[in-house]
């Protein structure tokens, strides 16, 4: 898919995200009254190319190797490393470090409490969310020896008084001492390549970036935005908030622009970072609704809810991660996020589409990058992914007709159900209506035909004649596709998909 033509944006400023501002905000502003369709999508439903997003896996099927390196290489950094920077205070402190060939990371370790845990998901979440289309860093696990680490001379860190000041080993030794080790006595980090272009903080789900100039979308109406409420679901990402996120000003061709990235994945699975997620953690807000607060009061502890009662095996890395207490519709990350909250059926069923499109061998290689130590932590999470993935599945393509693959053959309509196909439900009935369509006036004009056969004046129409055939699932005429074509010369094209509920 093309990507729009692209405005100068040099007059943008960095920006810092306020943690505390964005948690209260959120969790206290009101349910939006009224909740436009999806802004950014093409006569399709689908959302082109773009400095947000670009289409990777469910457009062109991405081979074992390029789902394992995600937007990586086939080499992770190379030692000797220097640290140039360190955050050493905090529940996740890391370093800034160069390696061999002078790139920069980004490397965090896992909480003394639960080796592999976070290293393991900030690696894995990096290639899922790069296969699903977003911009994301290059993240690689790696193994650092202790005499490889050198602090380079201009290396600083945060003094006591807030100012930064000069680094030391003893700085280096004081984080290594809070990390687990690995059998051989290396330290297990993510390492996370600096993105390309200057960092200019954040971007927020809601609104636009009134600085650039191609930021002409309010945030929450891109479909995007709105269908990573069923990515992050799909991967138990409970951290999707603004300061998981990165703006850059990169240029290309001569153009400068702000490309938008997703970054920390930490939190996915059963990880939250720096510990093993809270068992609330993707069913409840940290600062539950009115409604879930009275709900929870009357019942007195009893009938719990299916997630305070379910079980996750005590793997190395895998956390509380399950998908017997899953229910896609209901799942929410930390606290209220504009976008997810302004998802309509067809944001969640363009989603979903990308969910199901993973096999499950295409699972299980992308979770194997998480170099776990304990097989069974693989096995259980690509189980439990899959499990997830088919739930996502029943649940979205249920709330609208789930139907693709449109094309006129042999002068007949045809298409795929994917409720079918997946097994969700027995071969079914379909009713069609067609019509002559105005595009000028957006005008329909009944034809007398029905079924799958293109009508007779259809057929003899010239080229440049649109038309439209209305697709019902026999018995529920509410869910309706309603498709476009143009005639040719040669075969009718595809030109329009439009979808109700």
């Amino acid at each position: 898919m093309t990507v729009p033509r692209r405005h100068n944006a040099t007059g943008v400023k960095p920006r810092k995200a306020d943690a505390l501002f964005d948690f209260i905000y959120n969790s206290f502003e009101p349910e939006p009254k009224k909740i436009l369709p999806a802004q950014n999508v093409n006569t399709l439903g689908e959302v082109p190319d773009s400095e947000w997003y670009t289409n990777r896996h469910f457009k062109r099927r991405m081979s074992l190797d390029e789902l394992h390196h995600g937007a990586g290489e086939a080499t992770p950094p190379r030692p000797p490393y220097s640290i140039v920077g360190a955050k050493l205070d905090g529940i996740s402190p890391g370093f800034r470090m160069k390696d061999s060939k002078g790139t920069l990371y980004f490397i965090k370790p896992d909480p003394l409490s639960a080796p592999e845990l976070a290293t393991a998901a900030d690696a894995v979440g990096a290639r899922f969310f790069h296969a699903l289309g977003y911009h994301t860093p290059k993240n690689y696990i790696v193994h650092l020896d202790r005499k490889d680490l050198t602090v380079a001379r201009d290396g600083t860190t945060d003094g006591a008084n807030g100012k930064q000041r000069p680094m030391t080993i003893h700085d280096v030794e004081k984080v290594l001492w809070k990390i687990p080790r690995t059998s051989d006595g290396k330290y297990r980090f993510v390492a996370s390549e600096a993105i390309d272009g200057t960092p200019l903080g954040p971007f927020r789900y809601e609104g636009t970036r009134s600085d650039d100039p191609n930021d002409v979308i309010p945030h929450e109406n891109r479909r995007e935005l709105r269908g990573l409420h069923v990515f992050c679901a799909w991967l138990n990402h409970t951290d999707a908030k603004a300061g998981n996120s990165q703006d850059a000003l990169v240029e290309e061709n001569g153009v400068k622009y702000v490309r938008h990235y997703l970054i920390d994945f930490g939190a996915i699975f059963g990880s939250d970072s720096d510990m093993i997620k809270n068992a609330s953690f993707g069913h409840d807000y940290i600062i539950p609704n009115g409604k879930e607060t009275l709900k929870r009061m009357f019942k007195f502890g009893f009938n719990p809810e299916p997630w305070e009662t379910a079980e996750t095996p005590k793997i190395r890395g895998v956390g509380r991660f399950e998908a017997s207490a899953f229910d896609p519709e209901k799942w929410v990350s930390n606290f209220p996020n504009r976008a997810f909250i302004h998802r309509l059926p067809d944001d969640e069923y363009w989603a979903a589409r990308q969910v199901m499109n993973f096999t499950d061998r295409e699972i299980r290689a992308i979770v194997e990058t998480g170099q776990y130590s304990d097989s069974r932590a693989i096995d259980y999470i690509t189980h439990t992914l899959i499990e997830r993935r088919n739930r996502i599945g029943r649940a979205y393509f249920a709330k609208v007709l789930p139907l693709e693959g449109f094309a006129i053959q042999e002068n007949r309509l045809q298409f795929r159900d994917l409720a079918v196909d997946a097994g969700f439900l027995p071969a079914r009935q379909y009713d069609i209506v067609w019509s002559r369509f105005e595009n000028s006036t957006n005008t329909h004009s009944p034809l007398s035909a029905t079924g799958a056969v293109l009508p007779a004046e259809i057929q003899a129409s010239p080229a440049g004649r649109y038309f439209a055939a209305r697709i019902t699932a026999t018995g529920t005429p509410q869910k309706a596709v309603t498709v476009y074509f143009r005639t040719s010369s040669s075969v009718p094209a595809l030109v329009g998909i439009d979808r109700s509920w």
